[in-house]
C-alpha cells in the first residue's frame, strides 16, 4: 500500500499524527493503526495521557476523543508476531482517494486463529473495526468456510455508505472479496 499511498509532494509534507487528527473514514492509515492496536499518547492543559486508537477514534464522523487544547505527542505501535495485510480499491491505481480499504491482522497457532483484528476504511463515518466477526473467528481454523461465511456476514455488520467513489452495494461486493483475498494470501503463505 506504501508504494501508492498519496503523491510525493504529500509524502513529503504529511504527518501520520495529521492523517488520525483528521480522522477521515477513506484515510489509508487509520485502519492499519485500529489493527494494529496502536497508542496516541496526548498532551494538554491537564497533564497527559494515552489512548488507544480504538477508542480514540468514536463512531461519529470526524469525532475524536480529543480535549480542549491537547495533542499528538506520540503514536506507539505494538511490536506483534502475526501477519498484517493491507489493500485500498480506488479507481485510479495511483495517488486516488479510496473507495474501501482493508487492513488486517492474524495470529495462528497451528492452524487456528489465535488473535484476529479486521478494519475497513470508506464504508461509513468513520473506518470501522468488526468486533463480532473477529470475536467468531477467534480459536476456529483458518479455513475457507469460516471466511466464506464471516465475508457474507459482512452483509449484516455494516452497511456501506453511497458516494461518487461508489455505490453501497459495490462497495459492500469489495469488502466481501478483499476477505476473501486476506484468506486466499494467508493459506498461501501458511501453506494450509
Amino acid at each position: 500500500m506504501l508504494k501508492i499511498f498519496a503523491s510525493p509532494q504529500i509524502k513529503n509534507a504529511a504527518t501520520l499524527v495529521g492523517n488520525i487528527i483528521n480522522a477521515s473514514p477513506i484515510s489509508d492509515t487509520i485502519p492499519f493503526l485500529r489493527v494494529a492496536e496502536a497508542e496516541l499518547v496526548l498532551l494538554g492543559p491537564t497533564g497527559e495521557r494515552t489512548v488507544n486508537i480504538n477508542s480514540f477514534i468514536k463512531g461519529g464522523y470526524k469525532e475524536l476523543d480529543l480535549l480542549p487544547g491537547e495533542f499528538v505527542t506520540l503514536i506507539k505501535i505494538p511490536k506483534r508476531r502475526g501477519k498484517y495485510k493491507l489493500y485500498k480499491v480506488s479507481k485510479r491505481k495511483d495517488m486516488d482517494i479510496s473507495a474501501v480499504t482493508f487492513a488486517a491482522y492474524v495470529e495462528l497457532i497451528g492452524d487456528d486463529i489465535d488473535k484476529i483484528s479486521l478494519a475497513f476504511g470508506g464504508v461509513g463515518p468513520t473506518v470501522i473495526r468488526l468486533p463480532s466477526l473477529e470475536a467468531r473467528a477467534t480459536g476456529q481454523t483458518l479455513s475457507e468456510p469460516l471466511f466464506r461465511s464471516m465475508a457474507h456476514d459482512l452483509k449484516t455488520t455494516f452497511k456501506p455508505l453511497s458516494d461518487v467513489r461508489g455505490s453501497d452495494q459495490y462497495r459492500m461486493l469489495l469488502c466481501q472479496n478483499l476477505m476473501m483475498k486476506f484468506y486466499d494470501e494467508l493459506k498461501g503463505e501458511f501453506s494450509l
